[in-house]
């Protein structure tokens, strides 16, 4: 009767071999899920624990939308948490081996063996949730003590008023801007970062904007992904813009200026309905200038990133290619198709302008407007 049952039960095992291995290989999912979820709990306490006691001691800047002391709450349960966790899968872990092995010697019709484990782990196990439910209510406490007495974020959203000016000079290291215009009277500075935006002014129309570089950390601010500056323009006789970014794109709408330098290394830099003589470089990034009138001079530099110009069907271009391993394609100039390497090239009108591009290995488009 007993050899009967067992062959019945090795008869269902091997029946169920699909079913089963979907299982086993489900439990191997949920045990590198539950690693990884250990690793990246007890990092973000280590990291968060101290961060939040430095922080409550005014020793480091933190960005975040937590308050001091709920942000070393968060580290402490982030640390218990991951801790309990680590607990957990030393116990399930090898739960899920024996179930394995049994299936294993049942589906070879062998006798399996217990295998019996060494780790006594349940008291800290418990020790660890305990610690992890502490920490959080003193997270929860904290923060909502630091609400109610008027706590927001740590994050710099601001709006700055200026009067007119005919220079403008704006410089950041990674935070995106694009400049606007207005029906306004004033120039108008809406900006979300870390830090607030230096400025400067002058009594000679000179307006600087510098973002702030200074040290920070950033953790659990849910508007760190989306820093931008907005600088809203009246129309004005503007002189000269100067734009510079480390990383941040530049984005301008209608270049209203005599003359606009822009200069990035990683970032992009896109003009919509240029006319001013325009001076633009870039090392990683693309440009894209879109004119609706070629009246002056134009220099864009583009190292590796690709570069899209268009112009109007009626105006005149006057164009000198450099390039080591670029590529040039422009039906404006008469071009049928792509060119390699340097070349000079002509479109005559009564007003032809010169316009001048470098590209070490990007690729370069110069078409009319549709």
């Amino acid at each position: 009767m007993d050899g009967r049952k067992k062959d019945r039960a090795v008869f269902t095992a091997r029946l169920l071999l699909l079913p089963a291995a979907a299982g086993f290989i489900a439990l191997l999912g949920i045990n590198f899920i539950l690693i990884t979820a250990a690793l990246v709990l007890v990092s973000a306490g280590l990291l968060c624990a101290p961060l939040g006691g430095l922080y409550s001691l005014g020793i480091v800047r933190v960005v975040s939308d937590l308050a001091p002391y709920a942000l070393m709450s968060m580290g402490f349960f982030c640390l218990f948490f991951g801790i309990f966790i680590c607990f957990f899968i030393m116990r399930f872990a090898p739960f899920c081996v024996r179930l394995l092995y049994r299936y294993c010697a049942l589906i070879c019709g062998r006798r399996w063996r217990r295998i019996y484990s060494n780790f006594k782990i349940t008291r800290f196990m418990i020790l660890s949730l305990v610690f992890s439910v502490i920490s959080f209510g003193a997270l929860w406490g904290t923060q909502y003590l630091s609400l109610q007495n008027g706590f927001e974020s740590t994050v710099v959203t601001k709006r700055l008023v200026f009067d007119k000016a005919r220079y403008v000079y704006i410089s950041t290291s990674s935070l995106d801007f694009q400049l606007k215009y207005h029906n306004g009277q004033e120039i108008i500075v809406d900006y979300t970062n870390d830090s607030e935006i230096i400025v400067e002014e002058s009594d000679i129309n000179y307006l600087r904007l510098v973002q702030d570089d200074s040290f920070t950390v950033s953790l659990f601010a849910r508007e760190q992904f989306s820093y931008k500056m907005t600088v809203w323009l009246p129309e004005n006789d503007y002189r000269e813009f100067y734009l510079n970014s480390g990383s941040g794109d530049i984005t301008l709408f209608e270049t209203q200026s005599e003359y606009t330098e822009i200069h990035t290394r990683s970032g992009n830099i896109i003009l919509n309905e240029a006319s001013g003589k325009i001076n633009a470089a870039t090392a990683d990034g693309n440009i894209f200038c879109s004119y609706y009138a070629f009246v002056n001079s134009a220099s864009f530099e583009n190292k590796r990133g690709n570069t899209e110009i268009f112009i109007p069907n009626f105006s005149g271009v006057s164009l000198e290619f450099r390039t080591e391993d670029g590529w040039l394609e422009s039906s404006l100039l008469g071009l049928k198709e792509r060119i390699y390497g340097s070349i000079d090239l002509e479109k005559p009108a009564p007003l032809s302008r010169s316009l001048y591009i470098t590209s070490e290995s990007g690729g370069v488009t110069v078409e009319p407007c549709d």
